[in-house]
């Protein structure tokens, strides 16, 4: 690791924000993004948009996705605010 992407790294730790204790909904990822929410799950499910998993359903084998509020702000500098987007913590 260089010098630069070391101090880049403890300047986005010295200035990180709280980050929510909810998942980020893929709309509110798609809409900020300017994508369709299909490019977002692609993306998750195939590992190219490391900000979250996606899981099948043991019953159902239908898909559920996670995004982490903490990943999508170091992968894409986007923050999630759920009191400004409807989500309880």
């Amino acid at each position: 690791m260089s010098n630069k992407q070391a101090l880049r790294l403890l300047t986005s730790y010295i200035n990180m924000p709280k980050f929510p204790a909810c998942n980020v909904p893929v709309a509110f990822v798609a809409k900020v993004m300017k994508k369709d929410a299909t490019f977002i799950r692609a993306g998750i499910e195939q590992g190219w948009l490391p900000i979250g998993y996606a899981k099948p359903s043991a019953k159902t084998g239908k898909m559920s996705y996670y995004i982490s509020p903490k990943l999508l702000w170091e992968v894409t500098g986007i923050l999630y605010e759920p009191e400004k987007e409807g989500c309880d913590e």
